[in-house]
């Protein structure tokens, strides 16, 4: 099966000070399921100032799901889509982002 595209977002966050602003993307694929996609899901959420990786999730791979925290990468334990999109949203206001669903 192709790579069916269910989600794509993208747009621009002001920082809580008023001055700063961040890129974020999300975007998730459903595809086959597999062994490096058991959930048959494939997903990107970036958040980036001025070029720079703030933090990101993705599972590509053959990494699996891990977690970029500027130029570190750590694995993160994908726990189904809500609570990705908690967990990013919890790191976006952690940086000072707004976000709004």
């Amino acid at each position: 099966m192709k790579a069916t595209n269910l989600l794509r977002q993208k747009q621009i966050l002001n920082h809580a000070d008023g001055i700063r602003f961040a890129t974020f993307e999300f975007v998730i694929w459903q595809v086959d399921k597999t062994k490096d996609y058991p959930e048959g899901v494939k997903y990107r959420a970036w958040l980036s100032e001025n070029g720079e990786t703030l933090f990101g999730f993705d599972n590509h791979k053959p990494k699996g799901p891990h977690l970029h925290i500027g130029d570190k990468e750590i694995g993160y334990v994908f726990r189904g889509y809500a609570e990705l999109k908690n967990d990013i949203i919890a790191m976006i206001k952690g940086e000072g982002f707004l976000y709004e669903d």
